[in-house]
């Protein structure tokens, strides 16, 4: 479009050129004739006449043209994050009407001939949040915007858990666990939180700077329900809202399993004197999945503090020696099983109390 009306205007000009040379030459063959005062009076006169003379400008690309109504929109688009860097591929539209363009390896957007009436210019890239400028012209024949595009916030890991715990005489309880790991590279995460059907309640994660994770323990009233066997099957969603209240959301596993089933201990317990190095028993764990066992000892304290840790112990094992001297004093100990999904299930505390042989 804009090739043929250049081509047409060029032709225009060209034939115009022709016909002003033939008049030239007729003018300058009418001054040859004339006496040299008044050729020199006549041509002070016709010069005088083309310096006031100001052609009209018809032309609507023409920036002389007073009535022309078309503008040109140019920026600059970078992450928000820094340092910046530029977005190539950035879509940019023009709402009047529709044209849109990429910006370039360096991030540059140039729209031209743009028809001038106030309205939106829209951004848009895979990975970032749409953006949007409300371009006013005012008698501005250029405007120049630079944007700097939000990140969207990416899941890196998550899991989603339930957790059982057998306490005397016959009790358990019931927990459901949220653990995630979110990057942003905005850094401007406001809020994270989570849906577990059938409760449609937005419930908020707990920032851990120890683990950087956003997680969070629930019980069934937390969730709606009476027992954690009902959220299974259920889809479930974690949603980051950041600092300029972009909504990220990504749809998750609800709870695959909950595991009712005990791990029975044997010894040592009821306060049973050993050494400083005791060897743990339990009853074999039959149940019809994959699993590892992970063993603790704690001291039998108010504030009970953890002393042994072993994780990863294959499920045909029923026993296992601490690797630990444990100093003199009463202790207790746990034994989970924890399936491929992480949904665990802890035993009964068992007793003992550690005493050096003497001398």
């Amino acid at each position: 479009m804009y090739c043929d009306y250049d081509l047409s205007m060029l032709l225009f000009g060209y034939t115009t050129s022709l016909r002003s040379m033939m008049k030239i030459s007729k003018i300058t063959c009418f001054l040859g004739r004339l006496p040299a005062l008044q050729r020199l009076t006549l041509g002070l006169l016709l010069l005088l006449i083309s310096a006031g003379c100001d052609a009209p400008r018809h032309n609507p690309l023409d920036p002389g043209n007073p009535e022309n109504l078309y503008r040109r929109l140019a920026g600059h688009v970078q992450t928000f994050s820094l340092p910046r860097i530029d977005l190539e591929d950035v879509a940019v539209q023009w709402q009047v009407n529709g044209s849109r363009i990429f910006t370039n390896s360096d991030g540059i957007y140039d729209l031209e001939t743009i028809n001038a009436q106030d309205a939106w210019l829209f951004f848009e890239k895979s990975g970032f949040f749409s953006d949007s400028v409300f371009i006013i012209w005012n008698s501005r024949r250029t405007v120049i915007s630079d944007v700097y595009l939000n990140s969207r916030p990416l899941l890196d890991s998550l899991k989603f858990y339930s957790v059982i715990i057998n306490r005397y005489p016959s009790l358990q309880t019931e927990q459901a666990v949220i653990e995630s790991w979110i990057s942003d590279p905005d850094n401007d995460i406001d809020t994270v939180s989570a849906i577990v059907a059938p409760s449609p309640q937005a419930l908020v994660l707990t920032y851990n700077p120890a683990l950087k994770s956003f997680e969070r323990t629930f019980s069934p009233f937390d969730l709606g329900v009476d027992h954690l066997e009902e959220c299974m099957g259920y889809p479930a969603a974690v949603r980051v809202k950041d600092a300029f209240a972009h909504v990220s959301s990504f749809d998750i596993s609800g709870l695959t399993r909950v595991i009712r089933d005990e791990v029975r201990f044997r010894s040592p317990s009821g306060n049973e004197i050993t050494g400083p190095e005791p060897v743990l028993s339990w009853d074999i764990f039959s149940v019809p999945f994959e699993f590892t066992y992970t063993i603790e000892i704690f001291t039998a304290e108010i504030t009970p503090e953890l002393k042994w840790r072993e994780e990863g112990i294959g499920m045909f094992e029923t026993n296992i020696q601490v690797d630990l001297s444990l100093p003199e004093g009463p202790y207790y100990w746990v034994i989970w099983a924890i399936d491929l999904f992480g949904n665990q299930t802890r035993s009964k505390p068992a007793s003992f109390t550690v005493e050096l042989a003497s001398g």
